[in-house]
């Protein structure tokens, strides 16, 4: 097999599965009768510059970057909020463990003229809006 056709399956894999780990990825090769190695894996997995992002399942997996990049917030937001609690202009956020840093950006990002601060640590988010209505507002989309 080709080295690009090797790099095309790989791509494929990474969309249909969750490879957590490079033995994973060298078993998937492996149960479609792809003979690799750790090294040769390791090497397409850096050329392919693939990233860690949340797994549905918990832990990470992982991904192509620009299949990372297209995700919508509204798909983001949906694969790592557990929970969103509402008080006046606060929301207390839970997400899944590990997610709650890159969730953090990711509300500064779309609602920073909303938000008048958020402190977050490994699976918690207190985000206070400038007042309850925008905070409602932020609550609205993040529950849809």
């Amino acid at each position: 097999m080709k080295k690009s056709e090797r790099i095309d399956l790989i791509k494929k894999i990474l969309v249909e599965q969750d490879i957590m780990t490079q033995d994973d990825l060298v078993n998937a090769l492996l149960d479609l009768n792809i003979e690799v190695t750790q090294a040769t894996v390791s090497r397409d997995m850096r050329e392919l510059r693939l990233v860690k992002v949340p797994a549905k399942t918990g832990g990470y997996r992982y991904a192509l970057p620009e299949s990372n990049r297209l995700n919508t917030d509204a798909e983001f937001f949906q694969s790592v909020v557990e929970e969103i609690k509402k008080q006046g202009n606060q929301l207390a956020i839970r997400t899944s463990p590990g997610s709650a840093m890159l969730l953090k950006h990711r509300l500064l990002t779309r609602f920073e003229p909303l938000i008048f601060t958020v402190l977050s640590d490994d699976d918690t988010i207190l985000l206070i809006a400038t007042t309850a209505a925008t905070a409602e507002k932020i609550y609205t989309s993040l529950s849809n």
